[in-house]
């Protein structure tokens, strides 16, 4: 026990260095403790709030045999972060209202990764030149629109279109599309949603949008497959991405000429809460923080802050309304009926350290799907093109292989 809580002092004064973590925390009403075990006088301020005398504390609270897990800088899954710990984690408890530990979530979450050491950024500069971005005008259905889309690698090779996460855009692929080795197979095709990233939303759609719904989704892709790629597109998407791939493959196969979905859901429900779009909560740091506890441990903090900072550029209420489609929409037990890796092959690649769309469900919708091929990758979370593209591809590059192989690409 006195281990323990000499490691969690440790670990709340280096936190009250920490630049990120104190830009997190200024003006935050509510104080932050933690605590090993049931004896309140060892609680540990972490952050004293604002003004000096705060409405509420926020208490997280664990038994030692937690907190090593915690503090581990190899933490198991359901351990690695602040958000994974209070579903997961055995025996701790967190005490505070929804409000207030929703307006505290960055600071929370910076405040776990101090814990387990992450303590500086090693800055890391990606090449992004070999990176093109346009606009095109777009017919999705009845509706115009103006979609901005990146392209890099082969002028005339086979397409690989990108499909992003909620909430996020094309920014996520930057890695994968400035890999020279992919370069040299593909035609890769990384697009925004619209009202994301730098598409804006559909004419008169913006400040009311309503939830994302598969049809419009489904739609909005066929027509980059059809009028941006021009061919049957190999399909690589993650998350909402993930969970669209197979769709399109279900209900147009003809578009589609292989799939590698990475994190894809089984029925993720519970995604979608009040505090991804509250009027007391800051959109901007709450929903990089509510994302960045789906990464896993190993990922550099510099990757789990260009994560975060995709997510807080993006728009009002768009990733609430993307979550309709993944968190409350999507059903692969559903919306797969019938789709099979006959014509062309389908993989799925999921990150252990993934607790929205875990590898057991990944497998179960792999199951789902005759031919199929499922892998977990131990080091990942839900954003592995982001947190570590290199060990990524070590698992990628096979299956994208496998697809030029399997007949459908030429």
């Amino acid at each position: 026990m006195k281990a323990i809580v000499q490691k969690l002092k440790a670990g709340a004064a280096l936190a009250q260095q920490d630049s990120e973590f104190i830009l997190a925390a200024r003006g935050l009403p509510c104080a932050i403790w933690l605590q090993a075990g049931p004896a309140p006088d060892e609680r540990i301020a972490a952050w004293a709030g604002q003004p000096a005398a705060p409405s509420q504390c926020i208490v997280v609270n664990a038994p030692p045999e937690t907190w090593h897990k915690l503090l581990s800088d190899t933490p198991p899954p359901g351990y690695h972060s602040f958000t994974a710990a209070r579903r997961q984690a055995q025996g701790l408890r967190v005490s505070g209202d929804a409000l207030a530990i929703a307006q505290a979530l960055h600071p929370l979450e910076r405040l776990f990764e101090i814990l387990r050491g992450q303590l500086a950024a090693a800055p890391e500069l990606l090449d992004r030149s070999p990176i093109s971005g346009a606009y095109a005008t777009l017919d999705i259905g009845p509706v115009r629109t103006s979609l901005y889309y990146e392209t890099s690698g082969l002028d005339a090779g086979p397409p690989l279109l990108m499909l992003h996460t909620a909430g996020a855009d094309s920014r996520q692929y930057h890695a994968l599309m400035a890999d020279p080795g992919l370069r040299r197979q593909w035609r890769m095709i990384a697009f925004d949603m619209p009202g994301h990233g730098r598409s804006m939303p559909l004419p008169g759609h913006a400040w009311t949008a309503e939830g994302l719904t598969r049809d419009a989704y489904l739609q909005t892709c066929l027509a980059v497959i059809r009028q941006i790629a021009d061919a049957p597109a190999a399909l690589l998407g993650c998350s909402m991405g993930a969970a669209m791939t197979l769709v399109i493959a279900a209900s147009s196969p003809a578009d589609v000429a292989g799939v590698v979905a990475l994190e894809a859901p089984y029925k993720a429900a519970g995604r979608r809460t009040p505090m991804l779009c509250h009027p007391q909560v800051n959109q901007a740091a709450h929903n990089p923080a509510y994302v960045r506890g789906l990464m896993g441990p190993a990922s550099t903090l510099q990757a789990r802050r260009d994560a975060a900072w995709i997510y807080s550029q993006g728009g009002f209420n768009v990733y609430a309304n993307d979550l309709w489609f993944y968190s409350e929409d999507f059903d692969a037990a559903e919306h797969l009926a019938g789709l099979n890796a006959d014509a062309f092959g389908i993989s799925l690649l999921t990150g252990a350290y993934d607790y929205s769309a875990s590898p057991e469900d990944s497998r179960r919708v792999a199951a789902l799907i005759p031919g199929a091929r499922f892998q977990a990758m131990p080091e990942l979370g839900h954003f592995p093109m982001v947190e570590n593209p290199q060990r990524l591809l070590d698992y990628l590059r096979p299956e994208l292989d496998r697809l030029r192989t399997h007949g459908a690409i030429a």
